[in-house]
């Protein structure tokens, strides 16, 4: 096979703030109230796994106290906490772009004023405990293998992962390493247990989670909840066979059942909070899989956030989900106008099938006509709320050199600039980088066989030997230097 494009080792003077660039704070999780999670949300069916595999789902408890003060709250999914952008009959582009405007102003001061809160503060509050959407996949008779734990990009939800999972459990390709390519001794890749998980503000969660979302959101909650899950509920969900296991998985301290090492999976910010969880615990994680994460040496003040125009690259994105249109008449509408959106039209059909299939919910459940109107199942509100994060990629820059897990940087080529990614790629000790040819920062919606193979080869490496800091540095030298023979 050709070998991988990659990053070669970065040893010049850093382009960026020596860190630290953004004030640290990761909330410790405390004992979840455990309080009743709502049943589980209808969803069409999804398409069967492997022979020899089981599917369930779950209502996961998320880590308990939230890290901001505005963290709960009322909101559901068709709240408008920053006010309707909807489109209005007979309104004028100017007056439109007027409403959107205030709404990102109000989603940016939302998340600006908001309060990162101590551990005492949040428990003197009590809210009432949210819950994680959960999907798992079991292998029928285990063969030894590792449990993944994966998180996709913000606007998503879980079931984008199921392409490139698909791809990964039926792949044979001939064992190769992670970043360069280099031939490796017979090195099976074993998977025994998949999790996957909504963020609590995003999909089948805002179902489990209506009516006690708040209108500010934090990265570091992605890290908490998936440490929570690692660390309180994960030891004791092994311990049943999966067709066993209830609706509502419960939160146990650690220690009430032996502990479980898993794989992190995280594509965009769902990588970021990999990150977090495995730099505060280590020793829960085998090693990290990144499909393009976002991690900058970025904490952005308010001076640079603010809205002013449609550059401000404190609010772009946040501007975009505020003008994403969020309701259809029928799925076949959604699907026709999304097919119109280079934005969707660059996604692998397996993905875009799944987008239309649970990224969609009916816009009123209790109504049984299944070619009914649709809403995202991710509201707008929620995304922007993502989109406006200030301090956590910077948290996460801060945090890689002191990562002591194997991390594989998948990167894709269209975004960022490439110093930003030469030097990210190499911060942690024990990092490995690919680039992935001709795609954009959706690569899991865009490319999952390229990001399968990928992840074959992080496996079948770690299988084989990760390698020190040291020895993955030497390697990858050897190759540059055989290119410039």
């Amino acid at each position: 096979m050709p070998r991988p494009n990659r990053f070669p080792v970065n040893r010049g003077a850093s382009h960026y703030p020596p860190s630290p660039v953004a004030q640290a704070h990761f909330l410790p999780p405390a004992p979840h109230p455990n309080n009743s999670a709502p049943p589980a949300p209808e969803r069409p069916a999804l398409p069967p796994l492997p022979a020899g595999w089981t599917r369930t789902f779950h209502a996961v408890p998320a880590a308990y106290p939230r890290q901001l003060r505005e963290g709960t709250g009322k909101l559901s999914r068709s709240s408008d906490p920053f006010g309707n952008t909807r489109p209005i009959p007979g309104e004028s582009k100017a007056a439109r772009k007027r409403r959107i405007e205030a709404a990102v102003g109000a989603a940016v001061l939302a998340r600006l004023d908001a309060d990162e809160w101590n551990l005492e503060e949040a428990l003197r509050a009590a809210p009432e405990g949210l819950f994680l959407s959960v999907e798992r996949w079991t292998r029928d008779t285990p063969v030894g293998g590792h449990t993944l734990v994966c998180t996709h990009p913000n606007g998503t939800q879980k079931e984008h992962w199921h392409p490139t999972l698909h791809r990964i459990l039926a792949s044979d390709a001939p064992p190769r390493a992670f970043g360069t390519g280099n031939p490796l001794p017979p090195t099976p890749v074993l998977v025994d247990d998949i999790w996957l998980l909504d963020h609590y503000n995003h999909g089948a969660s805002v179902d489990l989670n209506q009516g006690r979302l708040g209108c500010a959101d934090v990265w570091d909650e992605v890290g908490r909840d998936i440490l929570n899950f690692i660390v309180g509920v994960l030891p004791s969900a092994k311990l049943s066979p999966a067709k066993e296991l209830p609706w509502q998985l419960l939160w146990r301290p650690e220690g009430s059942a032996p502990a479980v090492k898993v794989m992190g999976m995280g594509g965009s910010y769902g990588g970021t909070g990999h990150v977090m969880a495995a730099h505060a615990r280590p020793d829960v994680y085998h090693g990290i899989f990144l499909a393009d994460t976002l991690i900058q040496p970025r904490a952005l003040n308010r001076t640079a956030i603010l809205p002013t125009d449609e550059q401000d690259v404190g609010t772009h994105l946040v501007r975009a989900a505020m003008k994403r249109r969020d309701a259809w008449p029928s799925r076949a509408e959604a699907g026709r106008t999304w097919l119109a959106n280079p934005f969707y039209a660059t996604w692998h059909p397996e993905v875009f099938k799944l987008t239309l299939s649970h990224g969609l919910v009916k816009a009123n459940p209790y109504i049984e006509d299944d070619d009914g109107p649709v809403v995202l199942a991710t509201p707008t509100w929620a995304e922007a709320s993502v989109f406006i994060e200030p301090t956590s990629s910077g948290r996460a820059w801060d945090m890689l050199p002191n990562l002591q897990v194997p991390v594989a940087f998948l990167v894709a080529e269209n975004r960022f600039p490439v110093q930003l990614n030469r030097e990210v790629v190499w911060r942690a000790p024990l990092a490995r980088n690919e680039k992935l040819s001709g795609t954009g920062h959706m690569c899991l919606q865009e490319n999952p066989e390229a990001v399968a193979e990928a992840a074959v080869r992080f496996f079948q490496t770690h299988a084989a030997g990760w390698g020190s800091r040291e020895e993955i540095r030497a390697e990858y030298d050897s190759l540059e230097a055989e290119a410039k023979l």
